[in-house]
């Protein structure tokens, strides 16, 4: 049995908590035992994992903190065959715990597009001192690999571990044909772009009464300035806030369309989700989105960079015809189905541990 740490910054509501959690839950109990430790607190995700599967929070305030980093060293002297890190701050505080990967062997995941901030030389050249650390890191996506590699973020096991979807639980139901409803789901961040979408939906649904746009999920630093534009618009009535869903299926199933503006993804879960749901999707031209859609096959990949841009593609999303619509969302549910299999990915992630809890660095 492979003994495994999880380190987040919490199980908060998000693309990359719900995929981990899903993972875990998924991948058989007697040959991996996984403890996932919450640099924050626990969050709403962490009541979804199987019984057996231990939760740690190690309430970490604001900067960092050394404490964090002793906390980790002391958790570490249990005896862990892997450590598997997301994103920045998990994989800073592990390496330090680990005393440089010396004491715990690293498996580090990448989980989103780099910033700009994040590709200053200073930010690149610690993140390389830190991937020395690593047995190997890996991706959600390969446009998110080639990335990394052209941002000279190598490694010499640097893998792709496409996401997948359950799409048992995610599939498609018939959808009322009065209203013309375009969604979004996903936590208050400002690369998800609420605000954006919001404004380039006021300008195209004063044209289109039966036009209806429903927000999905809650968290994130930007919840209260939206909210307020919400509470403000002029077409509040066409609006609906439902905030944090544990079984977003019904919500998706409510939708014409997904809207996914990000500036900012690994591949997106939301897309896999409502593509597996029948849904058809418009996305920014954002990393993975062309491994998820193809050459639109299950929705639309445009420049949604600003809102006016934003605003002529949902112009095209309200006057389509429902029957293209419903065909784009068969395309994409038959595109997940054979593209995107959950099976594959928990395969995919079953190997990776085992390779880099007995490879070198």
């Amino acid at each position: 049995m492979l003994k495994i740490l999880e380190v987040v910054d919490s199980l908060d509501a998000g693309g990359m908590e719900a995929q981990l959690v899903a993972l875990l839950n998924r991948l058989d109990p007697q040959r991996f035992h996984f403890h996932v430790v919450c640099l924050r607190h626990e969050g709403v995700h962490a009541a979804r994992l199987r019984d057996g599967i231990q939760v740690t929070a190690l309430h970490k305030a604001d900067g960092f903190r050394w404490k964090v980093v002793r906390q980790l060293q002391g958790i570490l002297q249990d005896g862990y065959d892997l450590v598997h890190t997301h994103n920045w701050a998990p994989l800073v505080y592990a390496a330090l715990g680990s005393r440089g990967g010396l004491s715990a062997s690293l498996f580090h995941g990448e989980h989103a597009q780099l910033t700009s901030a994040e590709k200053s030389w200073k930010r690149l050249w610690l993140r390389r001192l830190l991937y020395r650390s690593c047995t190997g890191v890996h991706t959600v996506s390969a446009g998110q690999r080639k990335e990394l590699q052209e941002c000279g973020l190598r490694h010499q096991r640097l893998v792709a571990l496409i996401n997948g979807v359950d799409t048992r639980r995610f599939h498609p139901a018939e959808k009322s044909a009065m209203d013309r409803t375009i969604g979004i789901v996903a936590r208050f961040g400002s690369f998800k772009r609420h605000a954006a979408l919001l404004e380039a939906f006021e300008k195209v649904a004063a044209n289109h009464t039966e036009a209806r746009l429903l927000i999905v999920g809650d968290g994130g630093p930007e919840k209260d300035a939206v909210s307020r534009l919400v509470e403000s618009s002029a077409i509040r009535a066409q609006i609906t806030m439902a905030g944090y869903q544990s079984d977003p299926v019904p919500w998706y199933r409510k939708m014409d369309a997904l809207v996914v503006p990000s500036s900012n993804e690994g591949l997106s879960n939301a897309t896999m989700e409502a593509m597996a749901c029948g849904v058809p999707v418009l996305s920014n031209d954002i990393c993975g989105a062309h491994e998820l859609l193809g050459a639109d096959e299950g929705g639309w990949v445009r420049n949604l960079s600003t809102v006016d841009k934003l605003a002529t593609e949902l112009e095209m999303l309200f006057s389509v015809s429902r029957d293209t619509l419903i065909d784009q969302g068969r395309k994409g549910r038959e595109r997940v189905e054979r593209l995107f299999s959950w099976d594959g990915m928990a395969q995919a992630y079953e190997q990776a541990f085992k390779d880099c809890a007995r490879g070198q660095r």
